[in-house]
């Protein structure tokens, strides 16, 4: 509709390939994290192109973009809006955005029922940056955060500064959409 109407459009559809999800299902079945996502990013694929689905712009995948997710997270705990627990694990603080929840209604009242307990953590709302590894079912990505793997939300964010945002590129981010299962908590 939106080219329909004049609009050019470049579409960015990203793969989480990096997830507890993931990660869970391939320690199940015996599988890398890679062979296992790979299955996956074909079998959806094949379905798109079945149903004829426009192919997007660009099709990024998160483990494509760990030195950029670090890059980040650095940035974010330099300017102190992010920090770090005695496991190791990062968060994003976000009592540092006064706007925060603000689009999905999101406010320090409502009850954050996913969340396991977390003693260290400034606000229930804060969420995860890096998760430090765990040990042996845990998968790690050695950086200079020490030894772990990024959290869901700053894949998306790393994803977008790098293909669009922060790149030589004309374009401007005017929708940025994504699964319910991502609407946190």
């Amino acid at each position: 509709t939106l080219e329909l109407s004049g609009y050019e459009v470049v579409l960015v559809r990203n793969f989480t390939d990096i997830d507890d999800k993931i990660i869970n299902k391939a320690l199940k079945e015996n599988k890398s994290i890679q062979e296992l996502s790979s299955i996956y990013i074909e079998s959806y694929t094949r379905d798109l192109n079945a149903l004829n689905v426009k192919k997007p712009s660009l099709e990024p995948k998160a483990s494509e973009y760990l030195d950029a997710m670090v890059g980040m997270i650095e940035t974010l705990l330099e300017k102190n809006i992010a920090y770090q627990v005695s496991n190791g694990d990062i968060y994003l603080d976000t009592s540092k955005d006064k706007d925060y929840g603000s689009l999905s209604v999101h406010n320090s009242s409502i009850e954050f029922g996913r969340i396991g307990l977390v003693q260290e953590k400034r606000l229930e709302q804060d969420f995860v940056l890096w998760k430090s590894y765990k040990g042996d079912n845990d998968v790690g990505f050695d950086s200079p955060l020490g030894k772990g793997r990024p959290g869901w939300h700053i894949e998306c964010s790393s994803m977008i500064f790098e293909t669009l945002a922060l790149t030589n590129t004309p374009y401007q981010i005017d929708i940025h959409a994504g699964g319910a299962d991502l609407l946190f908590p």
